[in-house]
């Protein structure tokens, strides 16, 4: 098993967002096969709901039909700027941090080209349409803090666990337990390894993440007799995640002789790009109504890890050294997302306006980590049994106000989960406005999104303190609640040719 891995994989690390710097694990599958749409303002103000309605580059990623619906040529622009917030409670003390992005979410451009004269009524193939650009998905941003004074266990009694269960100084890991060696946090004596501060100290965590999902599509559709469109899109996903996290524990009690702090650091950047088909239909009923549908195959990503850690230390005592470093960690892997499937149903009312209705399916447990290096099957099993379908419903609407088309729209991300401890709900919140003229659209959202998660700064394998001389008969694992917020604003610019 590659060092970078993790020694406990527990149940706990299944329903709770475990620190995943330095591991490739289960909640490394579902962060990269969640996809939460991104691209034009349009798009964006009426909830990403869009799949029978089609006309938007957008749509280009969700149901490639509707490229069809174009009669003219267009090409669009979109930055964003995005502003997130995340509030932590840890033991009793409330914390707050902001992180601002500013990003292209939007370039493409597609093609129109009529098979018909667009002055008469001749059945049959009215358009065949081609599409490229990018869309840029998934916002990792977010920067947050967690502080307050653990009675109950430390950061080094994890560090002492670990340790035990390497079982010698030359088995250490080079990420965590040995730099606690080489800068005297971990000892060892005739009864084994040991630590000093076992609880009792105050904690601080700063974690700095950045990112994104971003989609390069090709995408080719027809539109027959303006009744029936068809689309097929070739994306071409990549990815980037980095996050930075600094773990400090002070002794602010004087509780013990040697030990006064220590500082733990994790770097973890992660690359990587795929592949994947996408398929769709819209099939106009009526001049009100149209239904969509869409299938996504898996993504195929080919990942690479790149990690680091640093431990420095404060004790009362003569020693050579008080910090130390890992080596420069890489492991390359591939993950496997699920297929994905939409059904909508759009309504459009003449030029006054028109509502969508998105509903779509994943199941994430058929996601899977697969490497040659590598046998995953502890953490495609946790996969197995972590998660579960996940039912997401968008939902948007659009009235022409003329000059000015004011739209709205929300969306619901069930919980992937597959127990309730830990819920994952996301929701949105959008709202925008659009000018159309001929030859020239400006439009422009703002979306606001919000969740709620428990993430473990560290791992405590034994359920009884009495096994470590911790604190009490029994104690609150070192969990903090994280509130995340965001508010996102975007301004399309479009230009038919």
């Amino acid at each position: 098993m590659p060092v970078m891995k993790k020694l406990c994989i527990a149940f706990i690390a299944i329903l709770l967002a475990i620190n995943p710097v330095l591991a490739q694990n289960e909640m490394d599958a579902l962060r990269y096969s969640q996809v939460f749409p991104g691209g034009t303002a349009r798009f964006n103000a009426m909830g990403g709901s869009f799949g029978a309605l089609g006309g938007d580059f957008s749509t280009l990623g969700i149901n490639p039909a509707g490229i069809g619906v174009y009669r003219s040529s267009e090409f669009t622009i979109t930055p964003m700027l995005n502003y997130s917030t995340v509030e932590t409670g840890y033991f009793n003390t409330w914390e707050e941090d902001i992180k601002y992005d500013f990003n292209l979410n939007n370039i493409g451009v597609v093609f129109a080209f009529p098979l018909n004269s667009l002055n008469n009524n001749d059945a049959g193939w009215q358009f065949i349409n081609l599409g490229f650009g990018i869309n840029r998905h998934n916002n990792f941003n977010d920067r947050w803090i967690a502080e307050g004074f653990n009675p109950y266990s430390s950061q080094m009694a994890s560090i002492l666990q670990k340790a035990e269960s390497q079982g010698s100084v030359d088995n250490l890991d080079p990420f965590s337990t040995e730099l606690a060696w080489e800068t005297w946090l971990l000892g060892e004596d005739d009864d084994g390894f040991f630590v000093d501060m076992l609880h009792g100290v105050n904690q601080r965590q700063e974690t700095n993440i950045s990112g994104y999902i971003r989609e390069l599509v090709l995408t080719m559709g027809a539109n027959y007799n303006d009744r029936l469109y068809l689309g097929a899109t070739v994306g071409f996903p990549s990815l980037s995640y980095e996050e930075e996290s600094i773990l400090i524990e002070e002794d602010t009690e004087g509780s013990n002789e040697v030990f006064n702090s220590m500082t733990y650091s994790n770097n973890l950047r992660t690359t990587g790009s795929g592949y994947h088909f996408k398929f769709g239909a819209i099939f106009r009923l009526t001049d009100m109504v149209r239904i969509g549908g869409a299938f996504h195959s898996p993504t195929f990503y080919n990942l690479t890890d790149r990690y680091s850690a640093r431990m420095t230390s404060d004790l009362d005592l003569d020693y050579d050294s008080n910090e130390a470093s890992s080596p420069q960690g890489r492991f390359d892997y591939d993950l496997e997302t699920p297929l994905k499937a939409i059904g909508s149903l759009g309504l459009v009312f003449g030029t006054t306006g028109a509502i969508n209705i998105d509903y779509e399916y994943v199941d994430y447990t058929a996601a899977r980590l697969r490497s040659g290096d590598y046998m995953f099957s502890d953490e495609n099993r946790q996969i197995r049994n972590s998660f579960t379908e996940q039912h997401n419903i968008r939902i948007g609407g659009e009235l022409n106000l003329d000059p000015i088309i004011m739209r709205a729209g929300y969306g619901y991300f069930s919980n992937p989960y597959r127990s309730e401890v830990n819920d994952a709900t996301r929701q949105m919140i959008s709202a925008g406005l659009g000018i159309r003229e001929r030859d020239y659209f400006i439009d422009f959202s703002y979306v606001y999104s919000f969740f709620s998660e428990d993430y473990h700064l560290y791992l405590l394998d034994s359920d009884d303190p009495a096994d470590y001389n911790l604190a009490g008969g029994s104690w609150p694992p070192p969990v903090t609640s994280r509130d995340f917020s965001a508010s996102a604003f975007r301004l399309t610019f479009g230009w038919r040719f």
